[in-house]
């Protein structure tokens, strides 16, 4: 999608090292969000932010578009810290080992399945700002859900 913008292979490549810097200051900064502001409300942001900037990156000319490539790596991962804190409190009977088996079994297996056998093909078939369209709408489509989980989310913390 860069290179269509006009972006060289240099360019692609400080693309990706612009997300991953995002990405781990994301994983920093979120877990405390999530602690300040609550797992919903962190949630809501993060999975929202990541949409929109996937769509401005797509919206916008090559220049912009890498400027917003931090702030995209930065939502991405900042979820994942919200929800890693929330296994434990949706754990039924305390089996926190086993919740953290099927959280990480289901996120991870989905990644590694939605990339290639989702959205390689829908890229190949309607090209890839259409594919990054989807994984816009991918990531706004969890908003119904938290909202659904908001209440068991209530729960207080544990030390």
């Amino acid at each position: 999608m860069l290179q269509e913008k006009g972006a060289a292979l240099s360019a692609v490549g400080m693309a990706f090292a612009l997300v991953a810097v995002g990405g781990a200051l994301g994983k920093a900064a979120f877990g405390r969000l999530g602690e300040r502001f609550g797992v919903t409300r962190s949630v809501l942001l993060t999975e929202v932010g990541t949409a929109v900037a996937i769509l401005a990156v797509i919206a916008l000319p090559l220049a912009p578009a890498l400027v917003v490539l931090p702030g995209l790596g930065l939502m991405l991962n900042g979820t994942s810290s919200v929800l890693y804190g929330t296994v434990p409190d949706l754990a039924p009977g305390g089996r926190v080992e086993r919740a953290f088996a099927i959280f990480y079994t289901c996120t991870l297996g989905g990644s590694a399945l939605a990339a290639p056998l989702l959205y390689g093909p829908l890229g190949d078939a309607v090209g890839p700002s259409w594919a990054a369209v989807a994984a816009a709408a991918t990531a706004l489509a969890v908003v119904p859900f938290m909202l659904a989980l908001a209440p068991h989310l209530a729960v207080p913390r544990r030390p």
